[in-house]
């Protein structure tokens, strides 16, 4: 299968489904084929020939003969695509907005379903079989739900607001990181009855271009990392106070923002640590069963879930995040000194900076 790559400056631009004419590329000598949405934009600009019913009718007035029936087929052949067109640039955009959203939304379990498969049959195959389809799956799912959920979001932008569809051109860290943040805490509330605090420090007042969700989901994926190992090693070295998860925000040049999380949870030990970032990893007791307490069995969940719904203890978070971190040329790393905690390092680019090189 040969992927279509769309560099990542035409996303910003579309403002319709006709904006975007996607491309079938043939592995043999053919040449490339389009689909029909060009025909439509080109019928789309043509003018409407008018005819009078009078017209029509003479097409089938006897004597029938072939001369008449190719005069009729030439007429309909020229004039129907055109004036189906033009309904179609009014009307389709919209429909097919709605249905992408609805595609999308069928398919937001998609990632877990998949973890619990392998899950199940991961002792027929092997690691490494088993993260180049899942590298490859999620990397593609990726970019599938980049280009449809741009094209939704241009219908909902409104005017001076600083997305352009889903892409933010002025991405501020620390807002998204503290509303991660109180996300994250009510969840370590609901389950452990108490969570550490955050704080944030460096360069808070930068700001950059970037898809925003992604950012969102890898920061929640890090911080509920940090304080779930924050309180249970409190727990277990019976600290009388949480101490707090440190977010260190800088910008060493102006393509390039990294994000600091800092832990005191008791870090990962020389065992675990070369399996952190392999799929269904994870150090989650797989004996946690479902409790009577409901609020604590949801939140259990939510500390363990990747986009796209819950995965609880499949060890699918890091593993989702870093490659969502690599998508735009970042990269997502851990440190763990052991018996203390972890440095997680976040560095994204800002892709204002790398329009033209990005693709998807």
């Amino acid at each position: 299968m040969i992927a279509t790559k769309v560099a990542f400056r035409k996303l910003i631009k579309f403002n319709s489904i006709n904006s975007f004419i996607p491309k079938r590329t043939f592995t043999t000598t053919q040449e490339v084929v389009s689909f029909y949405d060009d025909k439509v934009t080109r019928y789309s600009e043509q003018s409407i020939k008018p005819v009078t019913l009078k017209k029509l009718l003479q097409f089938g007035q006897p004597p029938l003969n072939t001369s008449k029936l190719l005069e009729s087929a030439q007429y309909t052949k020229s004039e129907l695509p055109v004036r189906l067109a033009q309904i179609t640039k009014e009307e389709t955009d919209i429909q097919f907005a709605k249905m992408l959203a609805e595609i999308v939304s069928a398919h937001t379990d998609n990632i877990p379903v998949l973890a619990r498969g392998f899950q199940e049959c991961k002792k027929y195959m092997s690691l490494q079989d088993i993260t180049e389809f899942l590298d490859d799956m999620i990397r593609a799912r990726i970019a599938i739900r980049l280009i449809a959920e741009q094209h939704i979001a241009l219908h909902n932008n409104k005017p001076g607001s600083n997305y352009i569809g889903i892409i933010d051109i002025n991405t501020n860290p620390i807002k998204l990181i503290k509303s991660c943040a109180n996300f994250v805490k009510e969840l370590c509330e609901i389950h452990y009855g108490t969570s550490p605090d955050i704080t944030i420090n460096g360069q808070i007042d930068i700001t950059f271009t970037y898809v925003s969700v992604h950012l969102e989901y890898i920061i929640s994926e890090i911080l509920k990392n940090s304080y779930r190992a924050t309180v249970e090693y409190s727990r277990k070295m019976k600290r009388k106070e949480q101490p707090n998860v440190e977010v260190t925000i800088s910008r060493g040049n102006s393509n390039n923002v990294g994000i600091r999380v800092k832990d005191q949870g008791g870090g990962i030990s020389p065992k675990d640590l070369p399996s952190i970032f392999d799929y269904s990893f994870t150090t989650v007791p797989q004996d946690e069963t479902i409790t009577d307490n409901i609020l604590a069995d949801v939140s259990r969940i939510s500390m363990q879930t990747g986009l796209g719904g819950p995965i609880a203890g499949l060890g699918y978070g890091l593993p989702l995040a870093r490659i969502y971190a690599q998508y735009f040329g970042g990269s997502l790393s851990l440190m763990s000194l052991y018996g203390h905690g972890c440095d997680v390092f976040l560095r994204l680019n800002d892709i204002n900076e790398s329009f033209d090189n990005l693709q998807i």
